[in-house]
This record gives C-alpha cells, sequence and structure tokens, in this order.
C-alpha cells in the first residue's frame, strides 16, 4: 500500500536493556538476562499454566502484582506466598487468596514429567518431559544425569540433551528447583 514502516530490530531488551541474542540455527532474538523481569513474568505463566502444574487463579494479572510488589523473583517463591500476603494485594479478597495458595499447596502433587514440563527447560516440551519423567526416577536423578545417560532416552537428541545440561548447570536453576 506504500504505508508498510521499515522494522529494525531492538538491539537491546526493552524490559531490562540486556543486549539481546540470535542463535546460531535459530531466527528468534532473545534476551539472555536470566533475570529479566518480562522472562520471569512468562516463566511464572508457563509455570501455572494448565499443561505444566496447573494452578488455577495465577493469571496474568496475578502474576503482574506479584512482580509489581517484588513478592516472586522466581518460580520457587509462589510455594512461600501466604494468604495474609495476598489479601494485601489490591483486589485480591480472603476468599481468592485463600483458593490460590490452595491451587499453589495442591500443584506440590503434579507428576515428574508436569515439573519437569513447568520448569520450561529449551527445547523440552510436556513429551520430552514425558520421556524424561519415565526414564529417571527422581528430579534428583534427571539433575545429575550425564549427557550419555540423556541421549539414552527416546526422544532426547543432542540439543535437547545439551540444553537440559546446560539448565541445570545454572546455578539459579539449582536453586529454584
Amino acid at each position: 500500500t506504500g504505508r508498510e514502516q521499515f522494522f529494525t530490530m531492538p538491539s537491546n531488551c526493552p524490559a531490562c536493556a540486556a543486549e539481546v541474542v540470535k542463535l546460531p540455527g535459530e531466527v528468534a532474538w532473545r534476551c539472555p538476562n536470566v533475570s529479566c523481569p518480562a522472562r520471569l513474568r512468562e516463566s511464572l505463566l508457563h509455570f501455572g499454566s494448565r499443561p505444566a502444574m496447573d494452578i488455577d487463579g495465577l493469571g496474568p494479572a496475578i502474576i503482574d502484582q506479584l512482580l509489581e510488589n517484588r513478592l516472586v523473583i522466581n518460580v520457587a517463591d509462589l510455594y512461600d506466598l501466604t494468604e495474609q500476603t495476598l489479601v494485601q494485594l489490591p483486589r485480591m479478597g480472603a476468599k481468592s487468596a485463600a483458593n490460590l495458595i490452595a491451587a499453589i499447596a495442591e500443584s506440590k502433587s503434579r507428576s515428574l514429567d508436569r515439573v519437569v514440563f513447568a520448569l520450561g527447560i529449551r527445547y523440552v516440551g510436556a513429551t520430552a518431559a514425558k520421556a524424561l519423567a519415565g526414564h529417571f526416577a527422581d528430579m534428583e536423578e534427571l539433575m545429575a544425569a550425564g549427557r550419555e545417560e540423556l541421549l539414552t532416552v527416546a526422544g532426547i537428541g543432542d540439543k535437547v540433551a545439551t540444553s537440559i545440561q546446560d539448565f541445570f548447570q545454572e546455578k539459579r536453576n539449582l536453586s529454584t528447583v
């Protein structure tokens, strides 16, 4: 139409100003900052989603409030929330706070495959998470697995095995788990 505008990819993340990176062979540009507020928001949304930990009531508006009030800095902080803390948030009544705390507590009984999927390990979708959970007895065994053992799991290839190892070598990820 002649009204098109030229787009230039930002060189810095709009949320945290970290320099964005494009990995070889990939199309997407990504923020590499594991402490980026936008990445944290998306990881919380994924973690609480129905196919992951299925935390009813943990939607975008609540997550935004938790982040704005600095009540969470990683997904593990969800498990430290209390009703007393939540009722102090705007538009959060006692019943809603109690329901959210109950949903968070209920999520502790999720299966290993859902926990692995919820962690948001790059390239590990629901199918790969099921395969990993079928092979490893628990999270500790998965975390300790070497590259060769990961490659013996059906459906886990070189790229996924590397991603899993990289994830569990990051100190912040280990402390979260």
